[in-house]
């Protein structure tokens, strides 16, 4: 496999990763589709300055880019699961006692789900202390064909706004992430919503030991919904 060809395999997959068309990924990018085609098949030799674009486009870093994480090019595009209820795919759990909000994502959010949790989890940081609140989030179940899928871009510009929100109710935030992509991805988002200051993002194979890392991190010695 050619350079060109391995460079533009990797952009397929992270696209596929997100749930974009090729289409989809030309707008963010402000290509021609055509471009985007030549690209992954591996008959454009990119400029860097394009290579940036469509990294940022992916919301991936360089460095992520290149590693040695790979998924499959072959499964379809991620469609949202319409027959499984919104409450089988997110439950939260407010622990007084902790100041501590958990929850998790079991699989595929759209925006609209995004919407109505957002709701949900905005009231309950009303009924803990402003700025003293911790957050357990556990994305390990967002798997799809046995394999790990990450927030699309418009789910993550959402995201974005609720993070802003929560941010000055938050002491602490600790994600389980279900591969380096998703910890990738959430660690760009936190640096533009400044979530990064208080927040980690904990990926790893053997989940008894990101799960102890994650309660380390925000200072409690157990939770009843992310074990």
């Amino acid at each position: 496999m050619t350079i060109l060809s391995n460079f533009g395999q990797r952009v397929r997959e992270l696209r596929h990763k997100t749930g974009m068309s090729q289409e989809a990924l030309a707008i963010r990018c402000g290509m021609d589709r055509s471009y985007i085609g030549g690209v992954e098949r591996g008959e454009r030799n990119i400029s860097l300055e394009n290579i940036s674009i469509i990294m940022n486009a992916l919301d991936v870093d360089m460095s992520y880019f290149f590693d040695n994480e790979r998924f499959s090019t072959h499964s379809s595009l991620v469609k949202i699961e319409d027959n499984k209820a919104l409450s089988e795919r997110f439950v939260y759990h407010i622990d007084f006692d902790e100041q501590v909000i958990s929850w998790q994502v079991k699989g595929i959010i759209s925006v609209e789900d995004v919407n109505k949790t957002a709701f949900d989890l905005k009231i309950a940081c009303t009924y803990l202390t402003k700025g003293h609140i911790k957050l357990l989030i556990d994305n390990r179940g967002m798997v799809a064909n046995g394999q790990p899928f990450v927030f699309s871009p418009d789910v993550n510009e959402k995201l974005e706004d609720l993070q802003k929100w929560m941010l000055p109710h938050c002491q602490k935030v600790a994600v389980l992430c279900n591969s380096k992509l998703m910890k990738n991805q959430l660690d760009r988002l936190g640096n533009r919503t400044g979530m990064s200051q208080i927040s980690q993002h904990f990926y790893g194979e053997n989940n008894d030991e990101v799960i102890a890392e994650a309660y380390n991190f925000l200072g409690i010695a157990h939770n009843s919904l992310v074990t």
